[in-house]
């Protein structure tokens, strides 16, 4: 796998946003709304009397290890191997129109991490993110081709800034260049990402055995933290429904009609076909068999 040489000269880059004064670095660089911070807690080792089918390689490596920090260092230490110098493993949950949470797994984020992806709003315009969502293959990127294709793309002045502000912050890190894979996790609305960076400027010495290589890292890292993401997806999907919609939901898989789920909560079936409109626009589902389909896998009624 070889691509186009990288540019040598970052003139083609804005300043780096850290390089306005202190109001400007202050303001997102896109009018991106809040979303929450959630971080999954890396488990307790278990006993092998808990495990129910033994994993292999780096998954049994990683399942075996006691801390945080060990798995931390574990693939830190596969990275160098492979060329690369950081990795990040994280999930967006998204409903139709736009994020709402980002996941973090404490056990495999950069140390350079410092919250400037959700501060400065880059999770809605990572172009890394939004092309692998759209392709079935692994990312191959550097940031001369992420910008390139932003110039390209069908978009406004504001965005391109944006861009061009998350690219200088990426420079200014040392990630020049890296792979990223998209994982859907069924049941939920949450997408993992599997991201490896580099500080060398072209994409061309990534090669497939590279690929290869770094896919055997994310798979295994996804199938240790998997369980830990989509529980703690669950708990906050639990938590932001009042006693009144759980109510709702349940009613309508019971399939009662809005009038009989007025009645029972004392309420008109206006007030109810209100809120379930609310609940769909929430869970970014159509109708209320999908809002049904999807709560129930969830776990949530």
């Amino acid at each position: 796998m070889h691509h186009a040489a990288l540019r040598e000269d970052a003139s083609s880059f804005p300043p780096s946003p850290r390089s306005f004064d202190a109001q400007q670095s202050e303001t997102p660089t896109s009018q991106q709304h809040s979303i929450d911070v959630v971080w999954c807690n890396d488990p307790r080792q278990t006993s092998a009397g808990d495990q129910p089918c033994p994993s292999l390689g780096i998954a049994g490596a990683l399942a075996s290890a006691r801390t945080a920090a060990e798995r931390n260092r574990m693939i830190n230490g596969l990275l160098h191997l492979v060329g690369f110098s950081t990795f990040a493993y994280f999930a967006l949950e998204s409903n139709v129109e736009q994020v709402e949470r980002l996941f973090l797994h404490e056990a495999f984020v950069p140390p350079t991490y410092r919250g400037d992806y959700v501060k400065q709003g880059y999770h809605e315009i990572d172009p890394r993110t939004l092309a692998a969502r759209r392709v079935n293959a692994p990312m191959v990127w550097d940031l001369y081709h992420l910008r390139e294709q932003s110039i390209g793309s069908n978009v406004g002045t504001t965005e391109h800034r944006a861009v061009d502000g998350f690219l200088s912050t990426m420079r200014d890190d040392g990630m020049c260049s890296g792979l990223m894979f998209a994982m859907p996790i069924p049941g939920t609305r949450l997408s993992a990402f599997m991201s490896f960076t580099a500080p060398r400027r072209s994409r061309d010495w990534i090669t497939s055995a590279t690929v290869e290589q770094s896919l055997s890292i994310a798979l295994s890292v996804h199938a240790f933290a998997l369980p830990q993401l989509t529980a703690a997806a669950r708990s906050c999907a639990a938590n932001s429904l009042t006693p009144f919609e759980r109510e709702l939901l349940i009613g309508i898989a019971e399939g009662a009609s809005d009038k009989e789920i007025g009645r029972r909560l004392d309420t008109s079936a206006h007030n109810v076909d209100y809120h379930l409109r609310k609940l769909r626009k929430r869970f970014g589902v159509a109708n209320r068999i999908e809002l049904t389909y999807l709560t129930s896998k969830l776990e949530l009624i």
